[in-house]
């Protein structure tokens, strides 16, 4: 048998564009050695093609499940140039291109399906990460955009090396995805983690305009982008999702309000966009909203004379969608409810936290001092959830159902106390039916005295200080009602 100088290996799963890349290769001088489905697809083309099997020599075996491991077909992908005479002599060839798309392993999986053992790859794997290894004289490609990029380079010459160790990276970054997704079905927990991704998007910059940067997402996103209008930052992708993971928690009906990363603005209930965004106007401006629900016509009519970055909600009318398309710069996002798919992972340097997510909390009361109605109980429940959206050290001032003003990310407990009166005070917020929320205990009874001081008459927090009864018998002596939620909230 005349072996011609060059070789390619073809085992696709998707065939989409296989037969104009097949018929592109042999124009290029490459005889096709194919697998078994690949084949068939082709065969049916008219495209002319050799089972891989006139390598390997052996059938495929096990139905399908051995058909590329083998010793000859390796040795033709692994070789260098000084070994051609080696492996001829064992009986195999040079092979200088490997074209594999396994199994869509990850599509099935996001797909909820359940017995996936027969779409774990390995053979169409060994085959692309031998390739990507020899990158020097092997073409490795591990998608239909990764031929696309080699026919371009072949029909104006030889494939540059460039484009080879760009193609080798991919592999094995698509591997390793691979890879992880397959963990992911079979459960568990290890000493190892990983993560892994694919781009979502190239931002113009990361955090500042001075940082370059890429986003990917691991699973599919929790939004699908209606409107981009001025390009999505990941900064607005941030605030995106602390704004929608609140409202989830707050549940259907509710509405958040979300600048920098910390919550200005929340409600439940009805007119909630109008309620959240009314919790504080001033820092609303150029914030991120989210609405658990469906945002109609009276909300984006409401909408339309702000400035927002982005907004985000379960459903939109056609009405208000059309409205919205007339603000240029607005990003308009669908959100997704099975948005919890990877665990919480948070990084400090290279070291990595991996938690669960802090979801809705069903708390368990307990009444310390004085006594609270159901409104106040609501209150408490609707203010937790917010509390734990705000950076730690936090607190938050609710009434009926609706933020009233915040702080987070203080080094003390006393001065979030203080911040948060004292915004309150200025917008002539402060009443004895409002509840503060602390997200974690009071150390001291000084932030009893500063609430007491300025009317408050129901506080809750976690207990757990050494000074606990310290802080109890400073709220007996303001008349207040303190309220042990019985968990902490911390976001840092």
């Amino acid at each position: 048998m005349k072996i011609l100088e060059r070789n390619a290996v073809l085992s696709v799963s998707n065939k989409d564009g296989l037969e104009k890349a097949s018929e592109f290769l042999i124009s290029q001088g490459y005889r096709l050695f194919c697998t078994g489905g690949t084949k068939r697809y082709l065969d049916s083309k008219g495209v002319r093609c050799d089972p891989v099997e006139t390598i390997t020599s052996t059938p495929e075996i096990l139905g399908g499940r051995v058909k590329t491991l083998s010793f000859q077909l390796m040795a033709g992908i692994l070789a260098r140039n000084r070994d051609d005479e080696e492996i001829r002599k064992f009986g195999s060839v040079p092979i200088d291109l490997v074209y594999v798309e396994p199994y869509d392993f990850k599509g099935r999986f996001l797909a909820g399906e359940k017995d996936l053992t027969e779409f774990i790859d390995i053979g169409g794997i060994t085959l692309l990460r031998a390739a990507a290894k020899n990158f020097e004289r092997v073409i490795a490609i591990p998608d239909r955009n990764g031929m696309e990029k080699v026919m371009k380079e072949m029909n104006n010459g030889e494939v540059p090396l460039s484009l080879r160790k760009e193609l080798a990276s991919e592999v094995f970054r698509f591997t390793s995805l691979y890879d992880y997704f397959i963990s992911q079905w079979f459960g568990g927990s290890g000493e190892n983690f990983s993560l892994g991704g694919s781009r979502l998007l190239t931002p113009r910059y990361g955090e500042n305009p001075h940082q370059q940067a890429r986003v990917y997402s691991a699973f599919p996103p929790f939004f699908e982008l209606l409107k981009e209008g001025r390009e999505i930052s990941f900064n607005n992708i941030m605030d995106a999702w602390t704004s929608w993971d609140l409202v989830l928690r707050l549940g259907r009906g509710s509405s958040a309000v979300v600048k920098h990363g910390s919550p200005c603005g929340a409600a439940a209930g009805e007119l909630s966009l109008k309620r959240a965004y009314e919790s504080d106007p001033v820092s609303a401006y150029g914030g991120t909203i989210a609405l658990n629900g469906v945002l109609g016509e009276s909300e984006a009519e409401y909408l339309k004379g702000k400035y927002v970055e982005v907004v985000i909600a379960r459903e939109y009318s056609q009405e208000a969608l059309s409205i919205l398309s007339k603000k240029k710069n607005l990003r308009v996002l669908m959100g997704r409810e099975d948005c919890y798919t990877v665990p919480d992972v948070r990084t400090a340097g290279n070291v990595i936290l991996v938690q669960e997510w802090n979801r809705k909390s069903d708390l368990n009361l307990q009444v310390k001092t004085g006594e609270i109605n159901k409104r106040v109980d609501e209150d408490i429940r609707f203010g937790w959830e917010v509390v734990k959206s705000v950076k730690s050290n936090a607190i938050v001032l609710i009434r009926d159902g609706q933020l009233l003003s915040s702080c987070g990310g203080q080094p003390n407990r006393i001065d979030a106390v203080r911040i948060t009166l004292e915004r309150a005070r200025t917008a002539g917020r402060i009443s004895e039916g409002a509840v503060l929320i602390s997200d974690g205990f009071f150390p001291f009874a000084d932030s009893i005295e500063v609430i007491g001081s300025a009317g408050i008459k129901n506080v809750a927090a976690p207990t757990g200080s050494l000074r606990d009864d310290e802080v109890i018998s400073a709220a007996r002596k303001y008349g207040m009602n303190f309220v042990d939620v019985g968990e902490r909230g911390f976001r840092h």
